[in-house]
């Protein structure tokens, strides 16, 4: 009997490490735009995909326990990080977004399903592409080649005389600390609205380090306002702008320096219908949500 236990316990551990032999083969290589290094990204398994659906009902905690898989589930050629904390104060929205892919092209096969209107002719079609089809040759379009590490690196812009925003790369702990604060509902309401967790003064405000605003006929430097808490200070200032100086602020192309960072996501697409064939790029994509819903099951 404690043979035959043996040999079981024997036969576990054989077919374990055959799995995990086999997620590893299908590990997937990416370069970073930003920390410039390569990351080996492995897939995930069932009982990770199963403790993600129990962070369904809470936002800004199942986005934690998502960072917290990215970490476990990269293999840095290059940086190290101390822990957790480390990792997500330096994973910058570019690499975030690369990582997410290459986690999507580790783990699943198929995305969930498109629906895909031709510009040409109207042509309705459902696509459901393979996670490595979104990634091209021109998707990472910036990669950072400053003298300076992206933590030190400000540009600033003055909008109107005496209001000067002073932008920077953003980080994953700016994002956490605006979800932190927003209600569950909301975030889903905004998910189903924008296809992001963040409406587009959220998404533009964890560009912005501080806001300064002076008086301009004033010598005065203690009259001088200096914001830099995102939450408590600089939203509020920016609901609160009237429609004239918030739509100067959010048109301003200086965020581009860090946002062009992006990469270029994208669908190469043929209408299906003859008449028409128009070959065209879909970039209504979105790695992070395409993996949420995949792994959520949100579809099925």
């Amino acid at each position: 009997m404690l043979d035959e236990i043996a040999n079981l316990g024997s036969k576990k551990d054989s077919a374990l490490s055959a799995l995990h032999n086999l997620a590893r083969t299908r590990e997937v290589e990416v370069d970073l735009p930003i920390l410039k290094t390569k990351v080996m990204v492995r897939p995930i398994v069932g009982g990770e995909e199963l403790k993600l659906h129990t962070m369904k009902a809470s936002g800004s905690t199942f986005i934690k326990e998502f960072d917290k898989l990215l970490f476990e589930h990269c293999v840095f050629n290059e940086l190290k990080f101390a822990n957790l904390q480390d990792f997500i104060k330096h994973l910058c929205p570019a690499d975030k977004a690369m990582i997410v892919q290459a986690l999507l092209d580790a783990t699943f096969s198929k995305l969930p399903e498109k629906i895909i209107t031709c510009p040409d002719c109207d042509q309705v079609d459902t696509y459901t592409p393979e996670p490595s089809e979104l990634l091209h040759g021109d998707s990472i379009k910036r990669v950072w080649n400053k003298d300076i590490d992206f933590e030190d690196y400000e540009v600033q812009s003055e909008i109107i005389p005496g209001f000067t925003v002073v932008y920077g790369m953003p980080t994953e702990q700016d994002k956490l600390d605006l979800l932190e604060v927003k209600e569950n509902s909301e975030m889903r309401e905004q998910l189903e609205e924008t296809n992001d967790l963040l409406n587009n003064i959220e998404i533009f405000s964890i560009y912005i380090k501080k806001m300064i605003i002076a008086n301009p006929t004033d010598d005065d430097k203690d009259n001088t306002l200096i914001l830099t808490d995102k939450v408590k200070d600089i939203i509020p200032t920016i609901m609160s702008m009237g429609l004239d100086l918030k739509s100067t602020l959010l048109e301003d192309e200086t965020i581009n320096e860090f946002a062009d960072f992006i990469p270029n996501f994208y669908l190469n697409i043929k209408c299906s219908n003859l008449a028409c064939g128009k070959q065209f790029k879909w970039e209504g994509v979105n790695p992070e949500q395409d993996f949420f819903r995949k792994a959520l099951s949100v579809y099925n």
